[in-house]
């Protein structure tokens, strides 16, 4: 992130090993807790000195208090009956509001029709002009979709809390896959969905990092730790 970006922070209803997240609220400019994603901000105390958004349609939890309405920036009460999840409609909300950088904590665990939702997410926005950076977090996983072009996976250190980064065709083949610097490192090759192959490498001993690049497809890279 850098000063030019507008940061949000989502935060869902679940949010699967909260206790190993350490999350630095001043990094973001607003957050927006979707439907029962308020009581976890309670919880985690990410309810500081910015603007904090409300959108859920409440049907598994209690809806806001006068108190918490009266203390929030916003609130948009979605309809029971819909065509979207509060999630996807947390992270429009934050698109429209011109957040570029969007961080949602949750949406891995639980039922996992939502989990796979939440990778279409990944899908639908990965290419968007109006959004820098998405990924999804928990205490165990950091999820994002990349499109052609190189980044880099730090070591484990204050950079990267993660042991392990696995790699996924999510729609059709992925080219041109190159990977330095790790433990199995590749070479021009072409990823399949069918396949585990990338699943579990880690960044080579002694090594700062690993890179990686691709030439086609939508790459799912998740970083991971047991």
């Amino acid at each position: 992130m850098n000063q030019t970006d507008r940061t949000c922070l989502i935060v869902t209803s679940r949010v699967d090993g909260a206790e190993q997240l350490n999350i630095d609220l001043s990094a973001y400019d607003a957050v927006i807790c979707a439907d029962r994603g308020l009581q976890v901000a309670e919880a985690l105390d990410l309810l500081g000195d910015v603007p904090v958004y409300l959108i859920g349609d409440y049907d598994s939890g209690t809806p806001p208090t006068e108190a918490e309405q009266a203390a929030a920036s916003g609130l948009v009460v979605l309809p029971t009956v819909k065509d979207m999840t509060d999630s996807e409609a947390a992270i429009d909300l934050a698109v429209s509001r011109g957040y570029d950088v969007i961080h949602v904590l949750g949406g891995l665990g639980g039922r996992f029709d939502h989990s796979m939702g939440n990778l279409g997410m990944l899908a639908k926005y990965v290419e968007d002009p109006r959004v820098k950076e998405l990924w999804f977090e928990d205490g165990q996983n950091r999820v994002f979709m990349k499109t052609p072009g190189t980044f880099r996976v730090p070591a484990r250190g204050p950079e990267n809390r993660f042991d392990y980064f696995g790699l996924i065709a999510y729609s059709g083949a992925v080219e041109g896959l190159t990977i330095t610097g790790a433990k199995y490192p590749l070479a021009g090759h072409t990823l399949t969905p069918d396949t585990t192959l990338g699943v579990s490498n880690e960044v080579a001993k002694d090594a700062p990092f690993a890179e990686v690049s691709h030439t086609k497809g939508h790459l799912l890279v998740i970083l991971s730790k047991d």
